[in-house]
């Protein structure tokens, strides 16, 4: 049985290894990425959390299993492409709209770098309970303001996962391990105008975006970060679906390029990676992208 830990420890290793070779920030700091890694998974054996340093003077807890956060330690910036898109083009009088907040990822590097406000919807209570801790953590509560409900396409109640960490979802009521929460729609908890928004419902962006007609044709919303890679076919929803909805509000699917600030269109959802950037008003956001001031991550500003 040892043995057997051992060899899957060093499967996990060198899976870890191959993918720092790759990424912007690890690429020419393996050997930190590796140990970084490494430190978290001895630390863990002896503590259930952490708090780690990252970036701009933020902190985030991080316990073995946070998919959604623990990322940070090891890559320096988890979903790196998205998250500097993020970075890049918010500013401080911005709002954003985080839909499926999640532990707060995208949350608090808006409102923490830019001192922006942001609204973190997050509906499985024990998440909640989590992400409420990383606000506190940076003394963020009169920046961020944190909902516990869900998100969908009329006002009601519905069953969510309880057991799926990160990729709980709505299910049905029958459904083991699951709990009734209170559902609204975007558009009518949101009297703000909206800059940019994330979604990340576990393949219920359609009916998110459904719930948000008013929001979405707000001259104020610039961009949308989604979700889009096949999750909503639990749902009998198709890819094409949710694109079309951003269509037809005149938002266009790009990739982008962090390094060279440099937004790449798409003809479709970005198919290489689950999130895609839509985006409505190019020339807006690309004079704000490149006007924006560099972030500093391990020493490298990006």
């Amino acid at each position: 049985m040892r043995k057997f830990k051992m060899k899957r420890a060093f499967r996990k290793i060198r899976k870890r290894a191959k993918q720092f070779k790759k990424h912007p920030i690890t690429k020419r700091n393996r050997a930190r990425a590796l140990m970084s890694y490494i430190f978290f998974n001895i630390v863990v054996l002896f503590k259930n959390e952490i708090i780690y340093n990252w970036l701009g003077g933020l902190k985030i807890y991080i316990r073995k299993g946070d998919a959604g956060i623990v990322g940070n330690l090891y890559f320096g910036l988890y979903e790196f492409n998205e998250s500097m898109f993020l970075l890049h083009f918010l500013r401080e009088d911005d709002v954003f709209l985080d839909i499926g907040s999640n532990l707060g990822h995208y949350s608090l590097l808006a409102s923490g770098i830019h001192k922006c406000k942001s609204i973190a919807i997050e509906p499985i209570p024990k998440t909640y309970k989590q992400l409420l801790r990383q606000i506190n953590l940076n003394n963020l509560a009169g920046y961020i303001k944190a909902l516990n409900i869900g998100v969908s396409s009329e006002n009601l109640e519905m069953y969510f996962s309880t057991n799926r960490g990160t990729m709980n979802r709505i299910v049905t009521k029958g459904y083991n391990n699951s709990i009734k929460i209170p559902v609204k729609t975007v558009d009518s908890i949101i009297n703000e105008d909206i800059n940019l928004i994330k979604i990340d419902v576990e393949g219920y962006e359609k009916f998110v975006l459904l719930g948000c007609k008013e929001t979405l044709q707000k001259s104020s919303l610039k961009a949308i970060i989604i979700e889009i890679n096949e999750s909503g076919n639990i749902y009998n929803i198709k890819n094409e679906e949710i694109e079309n909805i951003l269509f037809a509000h005149g938002f266009i699917p790009f990739k982008y390029d962090p390094i060279n600030r440099k937004l790449i269109n798409l003809n479709s959802y970005n198919k290489e990676q689950f999130n895609t950037i839509f985006i409505r008003d190019y020339e807006f956001v690309k004079e704000r992208i490149l006007k924006s001031k560099s972030i500093n991550i391990w020493n490298k500003k990006i």
